[in-house]
């Protein structure tokens, strides 16, 4: 190796003699004569798995900020169900006052209607937003089986057992919905 050439200690790549910093990686040569108070800070190596780990984390921050864009903006669906549902109760209010249902099953047409609209807006915010729309199914389902045993004469079996089974199925999403989270990354 001439002398006009030396090897960097931090990269190993040739630099000229005259050279004050590594052209490879920035690393000073010579001992710097700028006081400590004023040098200016080299540039930090990146290696390739922060590149990468930089690059993944600016997507996933990307998709987030556009995820709940997407939510502010255009889910409107807690409106209309609640539109829906006033409607349903009207509708049904009506049809026992008119006696088209009569008043003493009233109540289970209501939990039979109510269970459909919040099946569909289950999947209507999962086509649209790609929420989970597994509570929405689970809580609609059982308002929709309640309803309709009461409605077909099926009132021995529910009369004893549906408030456990209630408490049973609410217990199983609390606990579901607790361990998703624990099992989702956090940042």
């Amino acid at each position: 190796m001439s002398e006009e050439a030396k090897r960097c200690r931090e990269c190993g790549s040739i630099i000229p003699t005259d050279a004050k910093f590594c052209p490879s990686c920035g690393a000073a040569v010579a001992p710097q004569t700028i006081p400590p108070a004023a040098a200016v800070p080299l540039p930090r190596r990146e290696y390739r798995g922060e590149k990468h780990e930089k690059a993944e984390k600016g997507e996933k921050e990307e998709e987030k900020g556009e995820k709940a864009e997407k939510r502010s903006s255009g889910d409107r669906t807690g409106a209309v169900t609640g539109g829906l549902i006033l409607i349903w109760l009207g509708i049904s209010f009506y049809l026992a006052q008119t006696n088209v249902i009569p008043w003493a099953n009233w109540w289970a047409y209501f939990l039979t209607g109510l269970g459909v609209i919040i099946i569909v807006n289950g999947l209507i915010r999962y086509s649209e937003y790609r929420y989970n729309p597994t509570g929405a199914f689970i809580g609609g389902a059982v308002l929709v089986v309640i309803g309709l045993t009461f409605l077909m004469g099926v009132r021995d079996f529910w009369r004893d057992f549906w408030p456990v089974i209630l408490i049973i199925i609410g217990a199983v999403v609390i606990i579901s919905g607790l361990t998703a989270r624990s099992r989702a990354q956090r940042p």
